[in-house]
């Protein structure tokens, strides 16, 4: 890639940062989609804004081709924040034993995003009742929503 296309790039993923961190995820989306998204880390981008329109399946569809590249389990050198994001994706589908696979991998004082996916995970296990923990203890997991208080996906 030249100097002109990395500076291009790097100014658009600026751009994208900025327009999530106010808030405008479909104008992000918008700029990603403008650009191309052919590259793993558009993609990551575009799936954390399909993440924060709330398009959870879309989301969970962009993450799984960038976290699995086609094989049956995650390979060893895919980006953690990729498996974050699609943990989370997986979290807000309410697919629990998707979010528990993947985290349960990774180290959570490494990576803060596992920290804050664990750290929901356990504040829903506190809000369970008793037979709902004894279900899920014996890994039957309720379907009362795991509820989240941060902005869903990382692009870095």
């Amino acid at each position: 890639m030249n100097t002109h296309k990395n500076k291009t790039a790097i100014g658009t993923n600026d751009h994208i940062r900025q327009l999530l961190d106010q808030n405008h995820p479909q104008d992000a989306l918008n700029l990603i989609n403008h650009v191309g998204h052919d590259s793993a880390p558009m993609k990551n981008a575009q799936g954390v804004c399909l993440l924060r329109l709330g398009r959870i399946e879309e989301a969970i569809n962009v993450f799984r081709e960038i976290t699995f590249r086609g094989y049956v389990c995650v390979p060893s050198d895919t980006p953690v924040v990729y498996q974050t994001n699609f943990a989370m994706a997986m979290l807000l589908a309410n697919h629990k034993e998707g979010v528990i696979d993947i985290v349960s991998r990774l180290d959570e004082k490494q990576y803060p995003a596992v920290g804050r996916i664990r750290s929901a995970l356990r504040k829903w296990e506190k809000s369970l009742g008793f037979f709902q923990k004894l279900l899920y203890k014996a890994g039957i997991y309720p379907d009362k929503a795991i509820p989240i208080d941060f902005a869903p996906g990382d692009l870095e």
